[in-house]
């Protein structure tokens, strides 16, 4: 059975108890009713007047009774029409970008497709993948909420750098839209706080992406300051948006819904991100407040306790204090991988994965084999050297965690690492208790994986000499289709140049800037960044100009422009 039939067959179920229930109580008031009337008319016959107090008590009573059960059944049905339309609204957020991510790929596989059209189905299918790993991690943050398995740390924070990585992310979402995205420091600001940075930015990030989703033209802006009465980081995101009325406010922190219907169904998302935001500021010892207004924007406020207790001379007094901290947003997904030398396992019955996982290998220089099932892994293990063996859980024949017990008790003492999609704090525990060393989570973080390679296989004292060269033939074979395909990039430039489309233009300057700078082509990427930055500053014309210049590049062997 679907969840979807499961869990309206649960709520079938309660609702029909209640009806059950109610029915009885109808009939016992009947009942005591028709006895009511017999008692009163024989009152009336003995001219009795004192026996009619206990009858209406017993009446009230159990019209009382009648109506908490009208209420529940009310409730019940509620609860089963809310969580209705959140698994339909979660349907429609999982299918759409399964859509796209399954139609584009198929275009990749077309030979007659051109090639800027696949460079563009490439950043299609990797927006909706992200799209559709944030709907999951919401589902999964609340499951753990609701079960009481969210765990926090408490380390030191930089306020500099985690201003620095919201910025860029929330950047490049309101670029995307056309939007304006600053930051405001409200200054003097304490330079570090005590908190979970992952669930802090989580919170401000949810801020920031819905305010630029609800705000069609304008700004979006977070703003700082420190409350130096209650020792708290104040942090605002305010927007020019649609705004919310009294009514949609007062709704905003339940699960599965939205502020309103129709707002699911213009903007999408899964109505889960305020309150799962306002469970982790709660668990933070922080207190979010809402200030909207139809048609004239919201503020929505998060503030959190600094938890130090930083001296005057330390506090941040200049705008310079956070320069050092800002980067282009391309870098942020800049990955440093590692030349490492040694051979690992890797335990993976889907093919698309073991494709992945090679690819990742062979980029670190690792040589590696391949196993579908757990018993295999077992076998290999035991009859091979690996510095590393790589064990999925879902596996048929044999599971992981099956897999790596059988290894442990055969002595095993090699480094183990599951690579599971679930993640849930009680599934870490067992993949834990079974032996395994370390856990990476699906998806996979390319950064997360090359840090646990570089724990478990070693570094090569030098590069081997046919490696490096067979690195370099592979090197110029990409550096020579890049370029192959740069016409077809610059095509692209002119033609959205000529129909003014200055987003689609920064998008296509924005990916040339990273990945010719990736192929070592630095004129390139320097004057794609400069032509960027002069779309960002609103100076067309000037980025119009170099725009020119880049599609005067020609191949030479030298990268000049």
């Amino acid at each position: 059975m679907s969840p979807t039939k499961h869990l309206s067959a649960d709520a079938s179920n309660l609702v029909a108890m209640l009806e059950r229930r109610l029915n009885v109580e109808r009939a016992e008031r009947r009942r005591l009713q028709q006895k009511l009337a017999a008692i009163d008319m024989q009152a009336a016959g003995s001219g009795s007047v004192g026996s009619r107090g206990p009858a209406e008590r017993l009446e009230e009573l159990i019209a009382q009774r009648t109506r908490a059960l009208s209420l529940a059944r009310d409730e019940a049905v509620a609860a089963s029409r809310f969580k209705s339309s959140f698994l339909a609204n979660m349907s429609h957020e999982i299918r759409t970008p399964l859509t796209s991510i399954i139609g584009f790929a198929e275009l990749l596989q077309d030979p007659q497709v051109p090639q800027a059209e696949k460079a563009d189905a490439a950043k299609t299918i990797v927006r909706n993948g992200r799209h559709l790993l944030e709907v999951v991690n919401d589902i999964l943050d609340m499951s753990k909420i609701e079960s009481n398995q969210l765990s926090l740390e408490k380390i030191e924070v930089g306020l500099p750098k985690l201003l620095a990585d919201i910025e860029a992310l929330a950047s490049s979402r309101a670029q995307e839209k056309s939007l304006c995205f600053t930051v405001a420091h409200h200054l003097p600001l304490p330079p570090v706080l005590m908190t979970d940075p992952v669930r802090l930015k989580q919170i401000l990030l949810n801020f920031c992406s819905n305010a630029i989703k609800f705000t069609a033209n304008g700004e979006v802006r977070l703003e700082v300051r420190f409350d130096r009465a209650r020792d708290a980081l104040v942090f605002q995101v305010v927007d020019s948006g649609i705004g919310m009325s009294g009514q949609e406010l007062a709704r905003l922190y339940r699960p599965f819904v939205q502020a309103d219907v129709s707002t699911t169904r213009k903007y999408g998302g899964t109505g889960l991100g305020l309150y799962i935001s306002k469970q982790l500021a709660d668990m933070l010892g922080g207190q979010i407040e809402v200030w909207s207004a139809p048609g004239k924007g919201s503020r929505f406020s998060l503030s959190v306790p600094v938890g130090t207790q930083p001296r005057e001379s330390e506090m941040l007094t200049c705008d310079r204090d956070f320069d050092d901290f800002q980067r282009p947003a391309f870098q942020i997904t800049a990955v440093d991988v590692p030349n490492l030398n040694g051979r690992v396992l890797v335990a993976e019955d889907g093919a698309d994965n073991q494709r992945l996982l090679g690819c990742y290998l062979r980029a670190a220089g690792v040589e590696f084999d391949v196993v579908g099932n757990g018993r295999l892994a077992v076998e290999h293990a035991l009859a091979h050297e690996y510095a590393l063996v790589l064990m999925d859980i879902q596996m048929p024949v044999m599971d992981g965690v099956a897999a790596t017990e059988m290894l442990r008790r055969s002595s095993y003492r090699g480094p183990i690492v599951a690579v599971t999609a679930n993640v849930m704090q009680d599934d870490v525990a067992l993949y834990r208790k079974s032996g395994c060393t370390d856990v990476l989570a699906k998806p996979i973080d390319r950064t997360r994986f090359y840090e646990v390679l570089r724990q478990f296989v070693d570094a090569p004292r030098s590069h081997p000499q046919a490696a490096e060269a067979a690195y370099q033939r592979e090197l110029a074979g990409l550096t020579a289709d890049f370029e192959r395909g740069l016409p077809l990039t610059f095509a692209a430039i002119d033609s959205a140049i000529l129909s003014s489309d200055w987003a689609a233009v920064r998008s296509l300057l924005h990916a040339l800037k990273g990945t010719a700078g990736s192929y070592g082509l630095e004129g390139l990427s320097k004057t794609a960044a400069e032509a960027e930055h002069s779309l960002s500053i609103g100076r067309t014309a000037e980025a119009a100009r170099l725009c020119s210049r880049l599609c005067a590049y020609r191949p030479t062997g030298a990268d000049a422009i």
